[in-house]
């Protein structure tokens, strides 16, 4: 599947508790063309990211990163979604007790 994106250098295929991954090296077979490796993994990100495998699977392919890095991502996407949130959900107090629900909804729906 990944060999349709260029020459592959080295493949390595891992097991641990979740499931199945791997790691795919592209590099130019004459080692002459440094852009050749990038070029390819990008084509091949492109093309697989989220290709559906069969029994509700998707591949996941990115470029390979460090831990620690993969760690920093994962917790700026949980800030940047917890911060996001955050902007859309009010607190409203002070208003009259016969107001209904549509009473508050009359006053926002100008807002969004």
């Amino acid at each position: 599947m990944f060999a349709a994106y260029g020459n592959i250098k080295s493949l390595k295929l891992m097991k641990h508790e979740i499931g199945q991954f791997g790691f795919v090296c592209y590099d130019d077979a004459t080692g002459v063309n440094k852009e050749y490796g990038p070029e390819c993994a990008l084509k091949a990100i492109e093309s697989l990211n989220g290709k559906e495998m069969g029994n509700e699977l998707k591949l996941y392919v990115r470029a390979a990163m460090k831990k620690s890095d993969r760690e920093m991502e994962k917790k700026r996407d949980t800030l940047r979604y917890k911060t996001s949130k955050k902007r859309c959900n009010l607190y409203v107090k002070n208003f009259p007790n016969q107001w209904t629900a549509d009473d508050l909804t009359n006053l926002f729906k100008q807002f969004g």
